[in-house]
């Protein structure tokens, strides 16, 4: 594991990108997050892009998880995130980008075609964020690290955490989610993991400098990975 800290959200997503790129080519399978967190990222993928120098035709892209209960095309849909923030700004083929369908009817059969479509690939990098009490994807706290796919219960702290996005109105946010389980995100052969603000100073802690590797903590389960790098802000440093 690699720990490195920066003096800005905006410096730890430059690194980030500059990360990115060396372990990635433009045939590359990407792992993708929404939120607050990568889109600093995402900016610097879109300028990049923009100025000639790497191209996304051939690459194709996993998001971690979406809403259930709203429509792709709502604002705060992650389908709709990822548009706005990088998809409609890049050259990546919409059929080569995938996220979860938890807008079917059916959640059962869409749970099984997600699952069956991370089985069958191979995610190079996969992006990262981590809520306060350390969850990754949307695996709250107790969730088994062996399961995969799933519709999960939002814990009332990431429900509060997300509202922001919703007017700050709290019975606005979905109280469910579909995720990639934390056993799809260890599949990754590298992950990135961005921690940006004060708030995450318990989780990064855990993860860096804690022996513990709990359920309870979900995050911790990465330092069994073979190759994570961990960038945040001063804020969300822990020394």
């Amino acid at each position: 594991m690699k720990y490195l800290v920066f003096n800005s959200k905006k410096e730890a997503s430059k690194e980030a990108y500059k990360i990115l790129k060396s372990l990635i080519n433009e045939n590359s399978t990407l792992g993708l997050a929404t939120g607050g967190t990568p889109i600093d990222l995402y900016a610097e993928m879109i300028a990049d892009h923009k100025a000639g120098n790497f191209s996304y035709k051939n690459v194709k892209s996993y998001n971690l998880d979406e809403y259930v209960g709203i429509s792709y095309d709502h604002p705060e849909s992650y389908h709709k995130f990822m548009e706005t923030n990088l998809f409609d700004h890049i050259d990546i083929e919409k059929a080569n980008t995938h996220v979860p369908d938890a807008g079917n009817s059916d959640l059962n059969a869409a749970l099984k075609t997600y699952q069956e479509q991370l089985n069958s690939a191979e995610i190079d990098v996969q992006i990262l964020g981590v809520g306060s009490n350390g969850h990754i994807g949307f695996n709250e706290p107790g969730t088994p690290f062996e399961k995969g796919v799933h519709v999960v219960d939002l814990k009332q702290e990431t429900i509060e955490a997300n509202s922001r996005f919703f007017n700050n109105d709290i019975n606005l946010v979905p109280k469910q989610a579909v995720t990639m389980g934390i056993k799809d995100i260890m599949r990754a052969k590298h992950i990135i993991l961005l921690a940006f603000g004060e708030a995450k100073q318990h989780a990064i802690k855990s993860l860096v400098e804690g022996d513990e590797i709990t359920e309870n903590i979900p995050c911790t389960i990465l330092k069994n990975h073979p190759s994570v790098y961990v960038l945040v802000d001063k804020e969300a440093d822990f020394k």
